[in-house]
């Protein structure tokens, strides 16, 4: 769209739409006051093409009228505005959408408006969620029906069992037609309905979180028919139910996993639960998608209390490196976080990068720099216990950090050469997560002394598979029980339960996608998945975690990841003197 078309707007303006009456998309596009506008609608939706394009040609082009001029708009917002348009003007309001409101072609302009964008969503009228045009116009219908009565269902429950949600679990009954899915039944199309909502890309994107889950009332839309957050709550928390605690068919086993939950779980919690750190928020949101890789830092900003207005601010215009190096700069200079950025750096081995299917290579990226675009890999180790204080502490008395970048590629660091990378034992990638992949780890002699803390080699391995931790409960001093994890549901006590799920999502954590691996000094770690044999492990000042460096050329290393390596994560090397810690030396990484 031509530049020209859009007069410049104030930094406190913003512009809306507003359709003329009758059926054809005509509107004028207006500037207003971003505080002082009249009702609203916001818009939700995915960009690009319809998720379900009922053999429509590629080659078909999408317009409406805007300012008596043809303006061109993508199929899915096509689509949109063909079914949303109506509603939009039974409620009197104008439409706010951003491929329409904000030039997109200026990225000064682009820039400026995603400022206001939090504060747009949270001060509509309404926000409408396009999911898109029905796969099935009866098994949509009969999915949002059967949306709203798990909701009535919960409802009820709880005004019966005095708010107990543990109490109305065990009520649900899988043998009530209304809501399990058995086959023949229409309560079975409306399952495949659902699983068919969840599946749409919308809940994939990143903008989706602070697009939907604001203050504002949402309605989620496929076609005509809608749904609310309250009915999607209901929804997820029952297929979550029937996935866990009964037979349902395969199919729907996984109707509440995957991008919806993510979406339902931050709405629910948000940063209370997952942290509202920068770094927290862009980890949580990691797997999802967007169209503009900038977004993936700038569409979380709104949610990270720790940034003011001058720490991060979008700019369109910045290489997308440059756009993520900015978050280390950010993260180096908070007092508190010392190398904590460091974790969130993705780096596979090249046999993994064959096996991910759309791994991005940002080998054109400093070996430093977290790329955000990627979501595969292992999740960073906690960083911080419940009481908001280091999880580790292998730096010692060297807390403090005197990183800086030089030339733009060059993280210079200080720290002390400790180990070398001696053996590593298959990692584990993909759904293919299971205890026995982990217990293949463990040593053949499992009483024989692991001589850096005086513990058997089975106490160390426990411990070394949790890397010591509760990730639900952010605190140290954990170790693995196989024997509680391979025990059948129906023989353990909700205690033993709720035990087995925190050591299994701890598991997941810590062991997936790593190695298990050994050191020249006789240390077991979890080690970065691109590590290799012969790779250096370094305590860095300012750093909690080891980590893994390669030898790059003479003055400089590749950064490969960081490790958790059993007897050495609390400044045991610092101590007392240690034969087996170099001498403090600059590290530079390229």
């Amino acid at each position: 769209m031509a530049a020209s078309f859009y007069e410049p707007l104030a930094d406190d303006e913003i512009r809306l739409i507003r359709f003329s009456p009758g059926n054809a998309l005509v509107a004028n596009l207006e500037k207003k006051v971003l505080h002082d506008t009249p009702p609203y609608i916001a818009l939700s939706y995915t960009w690009g093409r319809a998720p379900y394009r009922n053999g429509r040609p590629l080659s078909a082009n999408y317009s409406f009228i805007l300012n008596d001029r043809t303006f061109d708009v993508q199929e899915n917002l096509h689509d949109a505005l063909s079914y949303l348009v109506p509603h939009v003007k039974e409620n009197d309001c104008h439409l706010w959408v951003d491929a329409i409101c904000i030039n997109q072609d200026d990225p000064v302009e682009r820039s400026k408006q995603i400022l206001h964008m939090k504060y747009i969503y949270e001060h509509a009228t309404m926000v409408f969620g396009w999911l898109g045009v029905p796969f099935d116009e009866e098994e949509t219908s009969l999915a949002i029906g059967l949306m709203r009565k798990f909701n009535i269902v919960l409802h009820d429950g709880l005004a019966k069992h005095n708010n107990d949600m543990s109490i109305v679990a065990t009520k649900i009954s899988p043998t009530s037609k209304d809501i399990y899915p058995e086959p023949d039944t229409d309560c079975y199309k409306g399952w495949i309905g659902i699983r068919e909502i969840f599946k749409r890309t919308y809940w994939t994107r990143i903008w989706i979180y602070q697009e939907g889950t604001g203050t504002a009332p949402i309605r989620f839309y496929c076609g005509n028919s809608y749904f609310d957050r309250i009915a999607l709550s209901a929804s997820v928390y029952m297929a979550h139910h029937f996935a866990e605690f009964t037979d349902i068919d395969f199919p729907f086993r996984d109707v509440a996993r995957g991008p919806v939950f993510g979406f339902q779980a931050f709405r629910k919690d948000g940063v209370v639960k997952y942290g509202d750190t920068l770094l927290d928020v862009l980890e949580f949101l990691r797997p999802t998608k967007s169209s503009e890789p900038r977004d993936k830092i700038y569409a979380p900003l709104g949610f990270a209390s720790d940034l003011s207005p001058s720490s991060i601010g979008p700019d369109y215009s910045k290489p997308l490196e440059e756009v993520y190096k900015d978050v280390v700069r950010f993260s180096l200079s908070q007092p508190d976080y010392g190398l904590d950025v460091l974790g969130h750096v993705t780096h596979l081995s090249s046999e993994l990068k064959e096996i991910v299917k759309n791994y991005h290579d940002s080998g054109f990226f400093c070996s430093w720099v977290p790329d955000f675009r990627e979501f595969v890999g292992p999740a960073p180790f906690i960083t911080k216990v419940a009481d908001g204080t280091w999880a580790y502490h292998a730096c010692g008395p060297h807390i403090t950090h005197d990183a800086r970048i030089e030339e733009g590629s060059r993280l210079v660091l200080q720290g002390f050469q400790v180990d070398e990378i001696t053996e590593l034992s298959s990692v584990w990638v993909g759904n293919s997560f299971s205890t026995a992949k982990v217990e293949s780890w463990a040593p053949d002699t499992p009483d024989a002394i692991y001589t850096p803390t005086g513990q058997t080699l089975d106490e160390a391995f426990l411990i070394t598979v949790l890397a010591d931790t509760d990730v639900l409960t952010k605190s140290r001093g954990h170790k693995v029980d196989f024997g509680l994890i391979n025990t059948r549901a129906d023989e353990m006590s909700p205690d033993q339960s709720t035990r087995r799920n925190r050591m299994n999502a701890t598991m997941n954590n810590t062991s997936g996608v790593r190695h298990s691996g050994w050191t020249k000094h006789g240390r077991m770690g979890l080690m970065s998945p691109a590590a290799r044999i012969g790779d250096m492990l370094y305590v860095l000042c300012g750093g909690q975690m080891i980590y893994i460096l390669r030898n790059k050329k003479a003055e400089a290393f590749e950064y490969v990841g960081y490790a958790y390596v059993h007897g050495i994560m609390d400044g045991e090397l610092f101590a007392g003197e240690s034969l087996m810690l170099g001498e403090k030396e600059t590290v530079v990484l390229e």
